[in-house]
């Protein structure tokens, strides 16, 4: 018995120390048989980060395990990864590994692989990658390579995505999970099959025709691998929740396969068809939902796969006389039908053909019908479509529910469509034939997307296969109103090619709130605005329109400003805003517009204008304009009109204020009737004009140019009277509000202050001085300036006087010259 424990023990030393040793002693030279074998088989970039081996998981068969394996393109895919996963693993025996000739690989383990197919525009694959070997080549890969014999594969988070170039076409199945296991008999091994793709995505030239589609499949597989021929048993495949009934089998031959699997859905219900829906749709809109009818969905595959040649496809989903109502609701969907049809022959996708007829749907008496025929959806789709029905939206609200959407009122109408791609692309819109009308009534539809309901009272719309009329359009958005009649055209490249819509609008209004209307679009929830509560917000203006609307507003509200009376074009030409000739009452004024905004991804737009602005009353343009507010603060305390003729450009920020430093431009201005009212300004010159004519002070009409660069503004030399005093003044006002402004009077005699009169007197010669130039300076910030006054010109001027007085008036004085003289300039 000692011996029997003492030969186990050793035994079990022996096998851990195999265990332990053989990894380590093999792992090189298995390491470069797969090297050799993976660069020898393949024209790409093979790497991996690193290599293992493992005894303990599948004793007494050997773990191999590459991980970090990428495999690159070269030649026209350089640099495009075909293959990236986390993990590869597989199992072979200990005695292949011992012999170290021939491998056979019995179990096939990924993790977080991604396998990125491509067909560029020449029809080049990148996974094209298998080096073609000889005869005498392939004998030798046989005497020492490796099999395939699995029977138990495991696949974690795979992602496979197809491009083709050629044909503008992606096929997505991503986030995938598959398990089979299996018995094998000889050649043939018999899985039991488990997968799951979590995404199904299908997109043809930008459009994406399939997405949020979950496939699964349950079967019951068997596969020889030397024929390569793999046949369902007992099988289901979902789509969605909805079950398949599946058959068949698929053949891989060579470099091509052959396909006969059919598929058909096992009750012929309408619920269960619905379950075809995406969970994410089905929570939204299926829950709590009562349904009668028949419904299926059928199909099958059978046919050849090579280069572009494509199987027969015949598939049919069927809705005959059902309902559909939701728990509590008082009306019900009913009579509804549907027969689609796909069906393709074998050969290229081109051949397919969608059939959709028989498309009806009411609630109570109002129907719906509709068919559409798709045909060559590859190289020139023809399309033949056709809708009819009446929509009363209030009881379809109270079928289905609409969570936060409010809609009401009548929509009837009818549409038809007929003609291929390329007579859009080509603009041969007579090939085209297109005919409909709509009509609504009391319509009303208010979503969590908008700030405002949108009412259309009444409207009516005509199509035909080159426009769009639009007449007797009456509609209403919270306090503004508008009548719109007009035309579009270029719709169909529009809504087909993202081409340019073209529009030529008359637009009516008795009023129009814009502060309502630039904030229609409701802001994101999770949207961060730097905005203040300032109620006027930059607005994005839509690409790819071109849209005139000859306007005539009898009344409107911008900002806080009253408009009256505006007739002129509007023009929306990709992201801009045009105003052409644009003329309006407003502040007791007449205003005319010329100009643009140019909307940007920033939210701060760009504007242009040529402003013409004449008799605004003073105090009202300070109180509704913010650049009056900036430039000519003076403007609060004073009275009177002026009019302008401004040429400016720059940016504006999200509140619709001018970023000073972007102001470029030039313009004049004059004054009416203007008074300056009780300033600190003129109250610090005072000691030299009799302060009665600074309380109140009138400036004469004067005209004033100037400039604007980055927001800094220069005042051209102008000429005018201040408190009857004639004055030239010319100066600078920086982007910071800094101020450096000359006025250079010419002080009436009669009105220079009492003190400095009577001084004046005393001076020989002073009764030839009748204007005194006195130069008044104001520097410092624009909202507390610093006033100097400069009497160097009077005290050179006064000396000149004196001393072309008499030598007797001058010594008759000469005891007071000096004393009033340091007064006067003192």
């Amino acid at each position: 018995m000692k011996k029997v424990f003492i030969t186990i023990a050793i035994i079990i030393l022996l096998l851990i120390a195999a265990i332990i040793i053989v990894p380590i002693v093999f792992k090189k030279p298995l390491l470069n048989k797969v090297k050799t074998t993976l660069n020898e088989n393949v024209n790409a970039k093979v790497e991996f980060a690193d290599f293992n081996l493992n005894l303990w998981r599948n004793f007494p068969n050997v773990t191999m395990e590459l991980e970090g394996l990428t495999v690159t393109g070269i030649n026209p895919f350089e640099g495009d990864t075909l293959v990236k996963m986390a993990s590869l693993a597989t199992d072979i025996s200990l005695s292949d590994l011992i012999n170290g000739e021939d491998f056979t690989i019995q179990s096939l383990r990924l993790n977080k692989a991604q396998i990125n197919l491509l067909a560029n525009a020449n029809s080049e694959v990148n996974w094209d990658i298998a080096k073609e070997t000889t005869e005498t080549e392939t004998t030798g890969t046989s005497e020492s390579g490796m099999s395939i014999s699995l029977n138990d594969i495991e696949i974690r988070d795979l992602s496979l995505i197809y491009r083709d170039a050629s044909t503008a076409t992606v096929v997505g199945l991503l986030h995938s999970n598959l398990d089979a296991s299996g018995t094998l008999e000889g050649t043939i091994t018999k899985f039991d099959l488990d997968a799951e793709i979590g995404e199904f995505r299908l997109e043809y030239d930008s459009t994406e025709y399939i997405a949020n589609t979950v496939l699964k499949v349950n079967s019951q597989l068997m596969a020889d691998y030397d024929k390569m021929n793999f046949e369902f048993g007992e099988s289901t495949i979902h789509l969605n929740e909805l079950p398949l009934d599946l058959s068949g089998r698929f053949e891989m031959p060579s470099d091509s396969m052959y396909f006969d699997l059919q598929f058909k859905q096992p009750q012929s219900d309408f619920a269960t068809l619905l379950a075809m829906v995406p969970k994410s749709y089905q929570s939204c809109y299926l829950e709590d939902i009562q349904t009668t009818g028949e419904a299926g969905f059928e199909g099958q595959v059978k046919g050849w796969f090579y280069e572009d040649n494509y199987p027969e496809i015949d598939a049919r989903l069927y809705v005959q006389d059902a309902t559909l109502q939701y728990a509590n609701a008082p009306d019900k969907i009913e009579r509804i039908s549907l027969d689609g049809k796909i069906s393709k022959p074998q050969g290229e996708l081109d051949l397919l053909t969608v059939n959709i007829s028989n498309a009806h749907a009411q609630i109570r008496e109002n129907p719906v019908d509709a068919r559409l025929t798709l045909t060559h959806p590859m190289s020139d789709p023809a399309f033949d479509a056709s809708f009819k029905g009446k929509i009363d939206f209030t009881r379809l609200t109270s079928v289905i529910p609409m969570d936060s959407i409010e809609l009401q009122g009548i929509m009837d109408g009818n549409l038809s469509v007929k003609g291929r791609m390329s007579a859009i692309e080509n603009e041969n819109y007579e090939k085209i034939a297109s005919d409909g009308a709509f009509t609504f009534s009391n319509f009303k539809v208010k979503t969590p997307q908008i700030t405002q309901a949108v009412e259309i009272k009444s409207g009516s719309v005509k199509v035909d296969n080159t426009s769009i009329t639009i007449s007797s359009f009456n509609a209403k958005t919270g306090q503004s109103d508008f009548a719109l009649n007009g035309k579009l055209t270029n719709y169909l490249p529009y809504f087909l090619l993202d081409k340019t819509l073209q529009g030529n609008f008359s637009l009516q209004s008795n009023y129009l709130n814009f502060n309502e209307l630039s904030n229609l679009m409701a802001a994101e929830a999770d949207s961060v605005s730097t905005t203040t509560n300032d109620s006027v917000f930059a607005f994005q203006v839509p690409a790819n329109l071109n849209l005139a609307f000859n306007s005539s507003i009898n009344r409107a509200m911008f900002d806080r400003i009253e408009i009256r009376n505006i007739v002129g074009l509007i023009e929306v030409q990709n992201k801009q805003l045009k105003l052409k000739k644009l003329n309006m009452d407003l502040l007791q004024g007449h205003l005319a517009v010329d100009g643009s905004y140019k909307s940007n991804a920033a939210n701060k737009p760009l504007f242009d204008f040529n402003l013409n602005i004449s008799d605004i009353q003073i105090p009202a343009a300070y109180q509704s304009f913010g650049l009056v507010q900036r430039y000519l603060p003076i403007a609060a305390r004073s009275q009177g009109e002026f009019s302008t003729d401004l040429k400016f450009n720059g940016q504006l920020n999200e509140q619709l204020n001018i970023i000073p430093s972007t102001l470029d431009g030039s313009g004049f201005f004059n004054t009416q009737n203007l008074h300056i009212i009780d300033s600190p300004t003129f109250n610090q010159i005072k000691s030299f004009i009799k302060k009665e004519k600074l309380k109140n002070v009138k400036v004469d009409d004067f005209t004033a140019y100037f400039n604007f660069d980055n927001g800094n503004i220069e005042l051209k030399p102008f000429q005018t009277k201040i408190a009857d005093q004639q004055v030239s003044m010319h100066g600078n006002l920086t982007v910071d509000q800094m101020l450096d402004i000359k006025l250079d009077f010419q002080v009436n005699r009669e009105d220079i202050s009492g003190d400095i009169n009577s001084m004046l007197g005393f001076l020989p010669g002073s009764n030839n001085i009748t204007l005194i130039p006195v130069t008044v300076g104001i520097t410092g910030n624009l909202t507390d300036p610093q006033v100097k006054m400069d009497l160097s010109k009077a005290k050179k001027m006064i000396q000149e006087e004196v001393k072309k007085s008499t030598q007797e008036g001058i010594e008759k004085s000469v005891k007071d010259i000096g004393d009033k003289l340091k007064k006067l300039f003192n």
